[in-house]
């Protein structure tokens, strides 16, 4: 019998305009890297992630209570899960705009909230307003987040975002043209492949390939699966191979997950070996078909964590280096 991984997709819609202030503290007990050690010595404040085998959590205290918050750049905003409204120590308003995921709106209906203080590793910030949905299910299975940290807080806050090490930076200004300068030589050296993104439609769009097929992807560190959209892989006769796995994500859930095995698949120019990516049936608004921002699907986090993936959201760069072991077991894929 085949086995299949189970993943989540989570996106949101946009929350409300919000005020904040950052302040930058100690430096606590990380052991930090040569960039880590530049980043900080620049402005930056760090915070550990935490690797759940699955997806990376950044443990936080809101309104001085503790929590943790799943690192999802597929999310436009940052979302609090229903259940941990009252752990976290928020009221929530109720709104008439349904939730709205990777598969499809759902029956339930966003709440919005404001954690009056936010605090990640070395890092305070006040009025962060939050948008509120229901628990995904599946996510009890890897950690038990209390939601997910998303693009507009990771955008306004210059996170540099590195997988390989583990680590959240955050700045309170925009740093220099010098410093994202020297980040680039910096990691160049080091043997790391930068890759532009843009923002588009509250997402991250990035070129690729697949077969040899020139294409748009989103960057969604809230799937861990990399993902092609059903349409796409029929249009252009990819094979598709059953699995008994299903999706879930915040909105919506569905069914019919297939597996390809892909001849190539590429991040800009920068080639992935001996990909597959699951293939599903994609919300349409998501993929913006019709717009100038249409992607075929989504590059999970497992082969951006596989690549050392560091995000620099100032320079609005990726970067990525193959691991030492490509066969690692946590990113082993079962189907």
């Amino acid at each position: 019998m085949q086995r299949s991984n189970k993943r989540v997709l989570a996106f949101a819609a946009a929350a409300s305009c919000w005020a904040f202030f950052v302040a930058p503290v100690s430096h606590g007990a990380v052991k930090l890297d040569s960039l880590g050690r530049y980043l900080t010595h620049h402005g930056y404040g760090g915070a550990q992630l935490i690797d759940t085998g699955k997806f990376y959590h950044l443990p936080i205290r809101s309104n001085g209570r503790p929590g943790h918050l799943v690192i999802d750049t597929g999310s436009p905003t940052t979302l609090i899960f229903r259940s941990s409204v009252r752990p976290l120590g928020l009221n929530e308003t109720r709104t008439n705009a349904y939730v709205r995921g990777a598969f499809g709106t759902g029956t339930d209906r966003y709440g919005l909230a404001v954690i009056a203080s936010f605090s990640a590793g070395n890092y305070t910030v006040i009025n962060i307003p939050v948008g509120i949905a229901p628990d995904v299910d599946i996510m009890r299975v890897y950690g038990k987040p209390n939601g997910l940290l998303g693009l507009r807080e990771l955008r306004k806050f210059g996170a540099v975002i590195d997988f390989a090490h583990r680590m959240l930076y955050l700045r309170p200004t925009a740093p220099n043209i010098d410093i994202t300068n020297n980040v680039r030589l910096m990691l160049q050296s080091g043997g790391w492949h930068p890759v532009h993104f843009t923002f588009s439609r509250n997402h991250l769009r990035i070129p690729g390939e697949v077969n040899d097929l020139s294409c748009h992807f989103l960057l969604d560190t809230g799937a861990f699966l990399t993902a092609l959209d059903r349409g796409f892989a029929n249009a252009n006769r990819i094979t598709i191979r059953p699995t008994h796995a299903t999706a879930h994500g915040v909105g919506k859930s569905t069914g019919s997950v297939g597996l390809a095995t892909l001849r190539s698949l590429s991040i800009g120019d920068y080639e992935i070996p001996n990909a597959s990516a699951s293939v599903l049936n994609l919300d349409q608004m998501v993929l913006g078909r019709g717009t100038m921002g249409n992607v075929v699907g989504m590059i999970g986090v497992e082969y951006l964590a596989l690549n050392s993936a560091i995000f620099d959201f100032m320079s609005e760069t990726l970067y990525l280096r193959p691991r030492v072991y490509h066969q690692s077991r946590r990113f082993h894929r079962h189907h």
